[in-house]
């Protein structure tokens, strides 16, 4: 207890008060300094993943439209989109053929990308037969709950490239026509993204652009070809996990 008065008036304060005062802000400041070191700690790391934007490199394989626009090389399967928010529209007389192009790599974990340069694709002129498509491997129906995701920016053009923070851009990606994925966690707790296809083999983009970047749950039939997973669904069998 202290007798001691101070009006904001005074130039100072009495040393009782100006002691208290100074204490304060000390605890104030040390527990703002730790409350910013807890949320930086407790804070998600970024995923491994990059965009190598402008280096643009030659590529060369097999190019399928299944379940969306790949190239298949030797050694990897690349997805491919065009520059900005754009999927990638083959024309059908290259679908199946061996070519050439040039792109920007886009990557997170085993899944690739390229973005690719506009006007550079092109077909070989030799007679070289292409390889055979991977089979589809089916893996019949399952019920799973995840994100829906565009994989353009996911697999790296954009860091979060998911959740809410990345909804609007997500939606505007789906919607013009990058192919839409379905970001899960396995058995192990590995993340996979499995990439989404209408039940009638045609892209769905469009009707998934309002579920992006929200947990939801997705029943469909689950395939394989060769190193990507693909779910086979109707939007009908899409529910909200709020």
């Amino acid at each position: 207890m202290t007798d001691e008065f101070y009006v904001g008036y005074f130039p100072k304060s009495p040393k009782g008060i100006a002691r208290i005062a100074a204490a304060g802000s000390v605890a104030i400041l040390v527990a703002g300094l730790t409350a910013g070191v807890l949320l930086a700690v407790r804070q998600p790391s970024f995923a491994s993943s990059r965009f190598e934007f402008g280096a643009d490199r030659d590529y060369a394989g097999d190019l399928e439209n299944w379940p969306a626009p790949m190239l298949l090389t030797a050694d990897a399967r690349y997805l491919l989109v065009a520059p900005g928010k754009h999927g990638l529209v083959i024309a059908n007389e290259l679908i199946g053929r061996k070519v050439h192009l040039r792109g920007s790599l886009i990557e997170r974990g085993a899944d690739r990308m390229l973005e690719v340069e506009r006007d550079s694709i092109r077909a070989e002129t030799s007679e070289s037969n292409p390889a055979p498509a991977p089979p589809r491997v089916d893996l019949g129906e399952i019920r799973l709950t995840g994100e829906i995701v565009d994989t353009k920016c996911y697999l790296g053009v954009m860091n979060p490239g998911e959740g809410k923070v990345h909804r609007g851009c997500a939606a505007r990606c789906i919607a013009g026509g990058v192919p839409p994925a379905f970001a899960v966690r396995d058995a192990t707790g590995e993340v996979r993204t499995l990439l989404l296809i209408g039940t009638d083999h045609k892209p769905i983009g469009q009707q998934l652009a309002g579920f992006a970047a929200e947990p939801v749950e997705i029943s469909g039939r689950l395939s394989r070809s060769g190193s990507s997973f693909v779910l086979e669904t109707d939007p009908s069998r899409i529910r909200w996990q709020r």
